[in-house]
């Protein structure tokens, strides 16, 4: 048998490992406030929620500034499709989305529910024996979207964004570096940095593991999406040829304060001729989603994803 090279065995032993919980920096009182779980279980998330509504709304009518982020980013999602005429309803909506999905991080996070369809689907692709590729998009509560995957009896591994594994520093972003690792901790979650990681994603997938990794993000495949061309990571199509993964489109929506975790048909890469079909297929799925519920959806224009290169007629790679 081929023996694995050494870089590749040190890296799964790495992604196996348990993430530490991490306690939370130094911040103001008010921010302490704000963003210490402890205390934030006290306040009834339904009562949360109403306050965050009530935030958005303020926000709305009072802050030109995130108007016309709003706008920009709705113009972003929708341009080119049905939707288009909807951009001021949608833009005034994104702003309160937001104040809710910042809200529901710091409350207590519960499992999300699911319809009987979607936990079938997810209970029977977790149990195929196949590795499984989750794949979620940066909408509504998304982070939620893992949360499922432990009551099934398996361990959740993310490819995760390099400043999670940044040292928490004093303040509202430490903290929230901190929150994220300690969730991950609390329900057995292994994080893997992104970059550089497919040879161990691939490697986890091929022994049967369950793998999530974000779909919407900055790549160099040319996607017909949303009505215009964007420039998508064809890394989930790749890894589930690669190693012939199911791929399970999941979604987190929310539904006054309660959180609900859809999960759509699995794509098997058995059934498509080639690797693009499959990315074609996938960018399809998340695409009615994202068109149900625009303004759920996280800002493209955002540090790490298309950084202002996103635009009504199409998202291109940012500073090209």
């Amino acid at each position: 048998m081929e023996t694995e090279p050494f870089e590749l065995v040190a890296a799964l032993v790495a992604a196996r490992r348990i993430v530490e919980p991490c306690p939370l920096p130094g911040a103001s009182p008010t921010l302490r406030l704000q963003t210490t779980p402890r205390l934030r279980r006290v306040v009834p998330t339904r009562l949360a929620v109403r306050r965050a509504e009530a935030h958005g709304r303020r926000l709305w009518a009072e802050s030109y500034e995130s108007r016309e982020q709003a706008r920009a980013a709705m113009e972003a999602v929708v341009g080119g499709t049905a939707r288009a005429h909807e951009v001021e309803e949608l833009a005034r909506e994104y702003v309160i989305e937001g104040k809710i999905r910042e809200t529901l991080f710091w409350q207590p996070w519960r499992a999300p529910r699911l319809d009987a369809t979607s936990a079938s689907r997810l209970r029977e692709t977790c149990a195929g024996g196949r590795g499984v590729l989750l794949s979620p998009c940066h909408v509504g509560p998304y982070l939620l979207c893992i949360s499922a995957i432990p009551q099934f009896g398996r361990t959740p591994y993310s490819a995760a964004g390099a400043w999670l594994f940044q040292a928490p520093t004093r303040g509202y972003w430490g903290r929230r570096v901190a929150r994220r690792r300690s969730q991950a901790h609390a329900r057995g979650e292994r994080l893997i940095r992104a970059d550089g990681s497919f040879a161990v994603l691939k490697a986890l997938l091929e022994g049967g593991d369950v793998v999530s990794v974000f779909f919407v993000l900055p790549g160099h495949r040319e996607t017909r999406f949303l009505g215009k061309s964007v420039m998508l990571a064809s890394g989930t199509a790749h890894l589930a040829v690669q190693t012939k993964a199911f791929v399970l489109p999941m979604r987190a929506r929310r539904v006054g304060h309660r959180v609900w975790l859809d999960v759509d048909e699995p794509l098997d890469p058995l059934d498509f001729a080639t690797t693009d079909e499959l990315h074609d297929a996938l960018a399809a799925r998340h695409e009615r989603w994202l068109l149900e519920l625009p303004a759920s959806s996280e800002d493209p224009n955002r540090e790490g994803a298309w950084e202002q290169s996103a635009t009504a007629q199409a998202w291109t790679l940012p500073n090209e």
